[in-house]
Order: C-alpha cells, then structure tokens, then sequence
C-alpha cells in the first residue's frame, strides 16, 4: 500500500504506479550562489585568479540578480568603490562590470544591502560558455575596512 512518509513524499510499494506526466516537469530552478569578502583590505585593483575549488556559476546560466549584503562597514582614505566581475577559471574575462562596476564607498554602510545592476544581471545575456567565477577588486582607493557577502541568484540550463 502506498503511503506518505515522513518528508512529505508519496512513496508508491506493492507495484503501484505514478500517473505518466507528457508535459514536462517542475523542477526548483533558481539556485543561489553566495561569496564571501571577509577583508575587503586584502582586495587589489585586479581580482585574484580563481583556483580549480572555487565556486562558480556555471555556463550557459543566467543571473536573475545579485545582492552585496554589508556586514563591516566598508572604509578608505578616498572614495573607495567595489567592483564585482566575472572570470572563466584561466582568468579571463567574461565581464568585469558583469555584477556591478562600482559599488560607492558611501552605499557600502553596515547592514546595508545594494542591488547590484551589472550588465549581466537580470538582463538579456547568460554568463556565456565558460563557467563564471567571481572576482572582487577595488576600483579606486584601497579599502581600509569591511566585509560583505555577495548573494547572486541564477537560472542553470
């Protein structure tokens, strides 16, 4: 006899069968990708080359949107921005302004979240036919402080 177990999920025994389905099927198709700058001092002019571990999103997707979460207030003895790209693993790039070209030091405050509006996200284009990594630089002055986290949402097809 089939039964509901206790996940949730209808599981079928004693050879009863699920009705065929011809249309498709549902399947959870927004994934998250979360990165971390946990020292936004130790951030150059020129994002670090990903290694073979690093997270990516892979290719072919498309970046539904990105949001930079502030956890310590971002500092610099100038107008400090951060920039937020995108890499293939050999280092090069896929778009460096592809999450967003310019965070200004004066919306990177504690606590505070930015919508990031870089050309590849929520546009028209996919990340394209290499896997993105994520780079992160500052595009100015060095930062003296801060940490954040870069939620990037996407579609993997």
């Amino acid at each position: 006899m089939s039964y509901t177990n206790a996940d949730g999920l209808f599981v079928l025994t004693d050879g009863d069968q699920g009705a065929v389905k011809d249309n498709g099927g549902a399947l959870a198709a927004t994934k998250v990708l979360v990165i971390e700058i946990p020292d936004a001092t130790k951030l150059g002019t020129a994002q670090t080359a990903p290694t073979a571990n690093d997270a990516f999103i892979p290719a072919g997707s498309y970046i539904t949107s990105a949001s930079f979460v502030v956890t310590t207030a971002f500092t610099s003895s100038g107008s400090g921005a951060l920039g937020l790209g995108l890499f293939t693993l050999a280092n090069g790039t896929i778009a460096a302004d592809g999450i967003d070209a310019a965070i200004a030091k004066t919306d990177l405050a504690a606590n505070k979240a930015v919508a990031c509006n870089g050309t590849l996200v929520g546009g028209t284009a996919t990340v394209g036919a290499a896997d993105a990594y994520v780079g992160a630089l500052h595009t100015s002055t060095a930062f003296t402080a801060g940490a954040g986290k870069l939620v990037i949402e996407y579609i993997e097809v």
